[in-house]
Parts: C-alpha cells; structure tokens; sequence
C-alpha cells in the first residue's frame, strides 16, 4: 500500500496538495504513450478503506510517495471492475464519475472531431444527432477534449460544464485582449 501527495490542478484548488492512500494495480500509458499514470484503487486520507474508488494518477504529479508496510491484496472482482473501467475510459480518465456530455458542434467542430483522436471521449450514437453528440465520460475529459474546439463545441449539459467552458473563455478572452 502506498501514501502519496498529489499536486492537484484544479481552480477550486489551485495547485494543493492532497494525500490517498493507494492500493496500486499497475502503471500504464495513455493511448498514445504520451503520460504513464499509476491505475489503482484510492481513498483519501481520513476515508475508511471501504471508500476506495478506482483512480488512476498522473506519474508526474506524485510529489511524495511513501511505501507503507500494510499490504493488500485485490480480489477478481476488484481485478474485473478496474480492467473494465481501463478498456472504456483509458488510464488517464479513471478518476471522476462519468456522466453523459452533450455537445452541439458545428460543421468545422465536427471536422476537428473526426481528426483529433487524443483523448476524445466514446460518442453514444444511439442517442446522438447530426448535430448534436452525446458522450459517456468524466467531466474532466469532456472538459480536456473539447476546450481547444472553442466556439465550434457549445456544451449543452451537464449545466456544471457548460459554465465552467463560459467561465475559462471569458477568462481566456479577457487575458488575450
């Protein structure tokens, strides 16, 4: 079992540190070999080790990792679940509950769509449109995919998305102004 502290990203947080404790699976690549994350179960510090959730770590943000002699030992059911979760939303988007994303995207959003292939998210064809996409991923993912279409992607839900895409491009507009 491990301990680590990770240097969390997020605006809410803005770069703190949060310590897990970690029952380690593997370490695997993103799809194009770009970043390695550490794929395992986690709960954080205080949580009971009935709170675990599968997650998956940037290699590059484990600041402080300390080995603990506690030891564990994952079940096939726990083995089933993270390989699962591994084949449908890769390494680097374990962590965060997926949720359905809609997205509306243009002609030239669709177009960079068809050609980005680094980390887009699996679009759900039986409840997507012409125009309109539907996917089933975390929120981070929605948000690293489709924040670089700018106007081409108007997210439609979650409501917790859409603004969070109003928000950063009103930042971004006002900091290139």
């Amino acid at each position: 079992m491990l301990k680590i502290k990770v240097t969390l990203g997020d605006k809410q947080l803005s770069d703190q540190e949060q310590l897990f404790y970690v029952y380690p699976y593997r370490i695997l690549s993103d799809p194009l070999h770009t970043r390695s994350y550490l794929v395992c179960y986690s709960r954080k510090a205080g949580q009971n080790d009935s709170d675990k959730i599968i997650a998956s770590f940037s290699m590059a943000r484990l600041n402080h990792l300390t080995v603990l002699e506690q030891t564990f030992y994952l079940n096939k059911k726990e083995i089933s679940h993270i390989e699962k979760q591994i084949t449908k939303y890769s390494a680097a988007y374990l962590i965060g509950k997926p949720e359905q994303i809609t997205v509306k995207l243009t002609d030239e959003g669709k177009r960079i769509y068809r050609s980005k292939l680094s980390s887009r998210p699996e679009k759900i064809e039986a409840l997507s449109t012409d125009d309109v996409y539907v996917f089933d991923c975390s929120l981070r993912q929605a948000f690293n995919y489709f924040f670089s279409f700018g106007a081409d992607a108007e997210i439609l839900s979650p409501d917790e998305l859409r603004n969070e895409f109003i928000e950063n491009y009103s930042s971004a507009l006002t900091i290139y102004r």
